[in-house]
């Protein structure tokens, strides 16, 4: 039988814990904003829906403070409170001039976080850090602020195999090979360790990232894709454009680790047996020159349209000129946009790694294996043919694709799932019980795991 721990954070809860009001929750959002897919939206989403059951304070970026309280103006139901922090002038400048990485940016916004909690002496009932979703900056409020700890979903585990490494090129597999040191080695940093073991809660958004991680967990752990979808926003019309044509689609940011390569050249191969089909790539990147001779180096640039950066309100209308969804991402923690390409009823055709294979069903789309460049390319060619061939299949993978994105990864059902994760720690800190595995109703397929 596994033991609650009876921390000092667990003896000092708030409100819900003496019975009072609702609870009070610090949530981490880095990145967090309106009307955005991807971690912004994942912050925005979570932060406005988890309002209705808790008193939520926002910790964000003090730049997305004109779009938020601009929405803010118009809406009129709960609304979480937002703490709008930035490190010092200098480092801003920094970010500016290209100096500082994201990466560095960042680590610098969590020590002004700490010390801006630290100076206020703001107290919560759970302080949970949701984005930035990597595990490689820890969260400093942790040791700041008192409260119950949950740490996720994170990702930043997902590495890329020495097989794969020549897909990125003589300089870029370089640099994910270096990347998979860095990763290697942050993954034994003992201030990691310790904020991982010090959590009540931690989510992972994959297999892998859960694999390097979990043994430093202490508390709680349990599995959950980092981005959700709007299921409202993201629905297809009823009427689909007649075309004589079978379509596939991309959509992100076009570099190496996307994957858009291998895709070219897996389309290459299956538009000599099969010429009514196009490749469509929307997103634009430092990968697009290149890719762009490889069209044409493949004498395929008729059938390859790229189609550049298009807004996230906007691709509803490339969905929907779509008949199949590629995702051939070499490194992700998962990818919002393959779960809006499967709210638009499209299957998906991916690699079965990392968060696409938690996304994506045996049912609502063809995973296929990444095994080395050739054999990866005639696998995503031989899926690309079985669904482009074959209409029914597609409207099958489909229509499961756009159930399973609405019952597990809507905002309203994560929301609930959240909530569900706030009260029984709470619940189960305050009352100083035999921890046993949290309730998993809201979670169907995600179910928690105690770690011993």
């Amino acid at each position: 039988m596994i033991q609650a721990r009876t921390s000092q954070d667990d003896l000092t809860l708030g409100s819900i814990s003496t019975g009072g009001g609702m609870p009070r929750v610090l949530l981490i959002a880095y990145a967090c904003e309106p009307g955005r897919g991807s971690e912004p939206g994942t912050g925005w989403n979570l932060a406005l829906g988890l309002a209705k059951f808790h008193h939520i304070t926002v910790a964000t970026r003090a730049n997305n403070r004109p779009t938020i309280e601009k929405f803010l103006e118009t809406f009129h139901g709960p609304r979480p409170e937002f703490l709008y922090v930035d490190p010092a002038p200098w480092v801003l400048r920094l970010k500016q001039l290209g100096i500082f990485s994201i990466q560095l940016f960042y680590y610098f916004w969590q020590r002004k976080l700490a010390h801006t909690l630290a100076q206020q002496k703001l107290q919560f009932d759970i302080l949970h850090q949701l984005t930035f979703n990597s595990f490689e900056i820890p969260p400093f409020a942790f040791t700041k602020a008192k409260g119950l700890k949950i740490w996720g979903p994170i990702g930043g585990g997902q590495t890329v195999s020495r097989r794969m490494l020549p897909a990125f090129g003589k300089i870029g597999a370089v640099k994910e090979l270096l990347r998979n040191l860095r990763v290697a080695i942050s993954a034994r940093n003992p201030v990691i360790a310790r904020t991982l073991g010090g959590c009540s809660l931690v989510l992972f958004a994959n297999k892998e990232t859960e694999k390097l991680l979990s043994h430093a967990c202490h508390g709680q752990t349990g599995m959950m894709i980092d981005v959700g979808v709007d299921v409202k926003k993201f629905s297809p019309d009823s009427q689909c454009p007649e075309r004589n044509k079978t379509v596939i689609l991309f959509a992100g940011r076009l570099e190496g680790r996307k994957g858009t390569t291998l895709l070219i050249r897996a389309f290459a191969q299956a538009v000599t047996s099969t010429p009514q089909i196009e490749l469509r790539i929307v997103g634009d990147g430092p990968e697009r020159k290149s890719l762009e001779n490889e069209a044409q180096k493949l004498n395929i640039q008729k059938k390859v349209i790229f189609v550049g950066s298009v807004s996230h309100s906007e691709m509803n209308h490339e969905f929907q000129q779509a008949d199949i969804f590629a995702f051939p991402s070499l490194r992700d923690t998962s990818g919002a946009v393959v779960l809006e390409a499967m709210a638009m009823r499209l299957p998906v055709v991916c690699f079965d790694h990392q968060g696409a294979a938690l996304m994506v069903t045996k049912n609502s789309g063809i995973k296929v294996a990444i095994d080395g460049i050739s054999q990866s390319i005639d696998a995503l060619s031989t899926a690309i043919l079985s669904l482009a061939r074959d209409p029914k299949v597609r409207e099958t993978c489909g229509s499961s694709g756009r159930t399973h994105a609405g019952e597990q990864h809507d905002w309203d059902p994560r929301v609930l799932r959240f909530n569900s994760y706030y009260r029984d720690l709470i619940s189960r800190s305050s009352e100083s019980i035999t921890r046993q595995p949290l309730s998993t109703s809201m979670n169907p397929g995600f179910p928690m795991t105690p770690q011993s």
